[in-house]
């Protein structure tokens, strides 16, 4: 009895998952297309929440010539290719660009 209802509660956990996985993704996916050269940073963490990754420029990208500092979000469903978007900030903390990027493999 006891194995059975740990085998229901890993399933019930893995179609959690799943369906956050799915709904963080759409979110980004249509919030992305919002943010706007020169927006703050402040802007882009209200409309795709807190980034996977944070730190200086040129993590996954070439960068921009101005590049101060790059928030880097990956979209979890993506598995067995990995996508992220990646938000340029100049020192001022303004954006300098936005890049969708897809692992090529």
């Amino acid at each position: 009895m006891g194995t059975r209802v740990f085998f229901i509660a890993i399933a019930l956990a893995l179609v959690v998952a799943g369906f956050w996985a799915y709904r963080h993704d759409e979110g980004l996916r249509k919030n992305s297309a919002l943010v706007t050269l020169g927006d703050a940073n402040e802007v882009v963490r209200e409309l795709l929440g807190g980034p996977s990754s944070e730190g200086p420029c040129g993590s996954l990208t070439p960068v921009p010539a101005t590049c101060a500092n790059e928030y880097v979000y990956r979209y979890w469903y993506s598995i067995f290719q990995p996508q992220y978007e990646v938000v340029w900030f100049d020192k001022s903390g303004k954006v300098l660009g936005e890049q969708h990027v897809q692992s090529p493999f």
